[in-house]
């Protein structure tokens, strides 16, 4: 708040009581929960809040359906054909290519790209359920825990927050999701449908020698890199027992400086307790340890 800028013609901002989209005779009473800013729907009637769950399931960030976009997520939506996750894996693609717009091609485009879609690692399942405060690196720990996502229903918060980086928030949310008979039933309708539920080799965590090279050391990639890609690089660096970290500071370890580096490669320099290595050092490191 600017108070020193208020010249008494403000007035107190009055939150919305009730769902502003749900205008039938029962509108829902809107919460705030305890700590937080936003009010929310806890129990959505009208369908807004199922229409964006499907939006986003099927986002590149979730489950990554190529050519699944919201315009055709909102028009198969006013269709009655999807109502909720599970209608995805259930569309009528011979419907689908009469529609104006689609044809065989793009029907069969779409329908290959769900088929890939079933067979993604749990972290990109879990991530996709909406499960509030659950991103996608806090995906990748519970993946990493479980053999079926869902085993979930039967941990318990105490249990959860004793992963590393899982909090009291996170894990109560966790475990009121999947305690939900509606939200189980939608995950065996999707195991029925062919919609992967086990862990995968990419959901494992990554076992590292105990003589890895970089074991117990962060590193940062910043600048442009030409001989692999930044995911690329971050990989080979976790192989070799690294932790990637987002920023520099006190924390970090190593900088691995690309071309047209900038402001970050000048912070770690005036830290002095980093080191600095070159694209082609850190290649180098990394072949000399598959050796």
């Amino acid at each position: 708040p600017l108070e020193d800028v208020r010249d008494g013609t403000e007035e107190v901002i009055e939150f919305p009581t009730f769902c502003p989209i749900n205008t039938t005779d029962s509108p829902v009473r809107l919460v705030r929960e305890e700590g937080e800013a936003a009010w929310r729907c806890k129990t959505c009637k009208c369908g807004a809040q199922d229409l964006q769950r499907i939006i986003f399931h099927v986002s590149k960030v979730a489950m990554d359906i190529d050519g699944f976009g919201k315009s055709i997520v909102e028009r198969f939506y006013d269709l009655g054909w999807l109502k909720s996750i599970v209608d995805v894996y259930r569309l009528d693609f011979e419907k689908i290519k009469a529609l104006e717009g689609f044809g065989q091609k793009s029907a069969t485009k779409l329908e290959a790209a769900i088929e890939r879609a079933k067979k993604n690692p749990i972290s990109k399942l879990l991530h996709s359920l909406s499960i509030h405060h659950l991103g996608k690196k806090a995906s990748k720990l519970l993946a990493a825990e479980i053999s079926d996502v869902r085993d979930l229903q039967s941990w318990t918060e105490e249990g959860l927050v004793e992963i590393k980086d899982i909090g009291p928030v996170l894990a109560r949310n966790v475990v009121e999701y999947f305690s939900d008979p509606l939200h189980l039933e939608q995950l065996d309708q999707m195991s029925e449908l062919g919609v992967n539920m086990k862990q995968t080799e990419e959901d494992r965590p990554l076992e590292v020698a105990e003589d890895a090279p970089l074991k117990g050391k962060s590193i940062l990639f910043t600048g442009t890199l030409t001989q692999m890609t930044r995911k690329e690089a971050k990989e080979r660096a976790e192989q070799m027992g690294a932790k990637n970290l987002s920023a520099v500071s006190s924390k970090l370890s190593i900088l691995v400086v690309g071309e047209k580096a900038g402001s970050k490669l000048k912070k770690a320099q005036a830290l002095g307790t980093v080191q600095i290595l070159s694209e082609q050092e850190f290649i180098d490191l990394y072949q000399k340890s598959e050796l």
